[in-house]
Parts: C-alpha cells; structure tokens; sequence
C-alpha cells in the first residue's frame, strides 16, 4: 500500500475516532447523575433487546406451540443463524478492538469475536430485520407497526455509539453486512 494510501486511511480512522468520541454520551456523563442512571437503563435495554440471544432463544422456543406462524419463526430462527455465521465471520476477519473508554463490565452476552467491534451485530442483525420487515409489510396496510419498528432499529443502532460500544464506522458496516444478509435471506434462503 503506497504512503498516500496509508495516510489517508490513517486520516478517516482518525476522523471515525473523533465523531464516535464525541458522540459516546455515556462515556462522559457523570455516572451518579439522575441523567446518566436513567439513559443507562433505557439504552442497555436496547442492548439486550437487540441482541440476538434473546430473539433467537424466543424464535426457536415458540416453533413447537406455534401453527399459524410456524413458518415465520422458522424463517426468522434461520436468518439469526445465519446473521450470526455472518458476523463472527467478519469479525473474525477484522479483529478491530472495540473503542478503549467504552465500560466492558456492563456488555450484554460478549464471547469468542464479539469481543471485536467491526461491524456491529447490532447495526447488522438490525438493518437485516428492517429489510425483512419491508419485504414483508405493506407499508400502507401496517404504517404503525412499520413506523414503530423503524424507530426502534434506529434507536438499537444508535444506541451502539451513545454506550460507546462501537466507532461510526462499525456501524456502517454493520448496515451494510445487515443490508447483504438481508437480501440473500430474503431471496435465496426464505420459505416463502
């Protein structure tokens, strides 16, 4: 890689550094403040919400009880899977360390490669989901649960940098490994 090159990567790492720094609120908050202690609880139950560990734990448990949307959980427990060989992969590939000031003690469920930060599961597993939920909401027919579920991805998604979980750039390409995984679900991996 020529020196140009390396200098202008080493100027975007060190741009991604600077916006997630300042937009890592909770890492400057003063953690006895009321402020702190409420966001912290709100966002860290985003954290847990967007998680896979509990989405998929519930799409698998609910299959045996469920007839009518059999095939729903069945599709949506196969897209986790699939989400997670995706990420590990990645992040097994990147190695990027997640941002030093974040606070390790309160991460929700990190093991093997999600120790790293690029790209984000969240990011990842979120924008996937919005990609199968356009595909499979008529916006028009379901606008307040389209609408609620847009809100709630992004506010998953922004939560990552908020916490200091993760650099700008990881989620950038967490949307786009989400958007990738979203696609080959829906239109090579979906029992339709």
């Amino acid at each position: 890689m020529s020196e140009k090159n390396k200098s202008l990567l080493s100027q975007i790492n060190h741009y991604d550094f600077e916006l997630s720094w300042k937009l890592a609120l909770m890492c400057k908050l003063d953690r006895s403040s009321w402020s702190f202690k409420i966001l912290d609880k709100v966002l860290y139950m985003f954290e847990i919400l967007g998680s896979g560990v509990p989405s998929l734990t519930f799409s698998i448990l609910i299959l045996p009880f469920c007839t009518t949307w059999f095939w729903f959980f069945l599709n949506i427990s196969i897209a986790h899977v699939f989400d997670i060989f995706c990420q590990f992969s990645a992040k097994n590939m990147f190695k990027r360390p997640r941002p030093q000031y974040q606070d390790n003690e309160d991460m929700f469920f990190t093991h093997g490669p999600d120790k790293y930060s690029f790209p984000s599961g969240h990011c990842c597993r979120m924008t996937m989901f919005w990609y199968l939920t356009m595909c499979l909401l008529d916006k028009h027919l379901y606008a307040m649960y389209y609408n609620a579920a847009i809100v709630f991805y992004s506010i998953v998604i922004a939560s990552r940098v908020l916490m200091g979980r993760h650099y700008v750039s990881d989620l950038i390409g967490g949307v786009l490994l989400g958007l990738m995984e979203g696609y080959v679900i829906w239109e090579m991996i979906w029992l339709h």
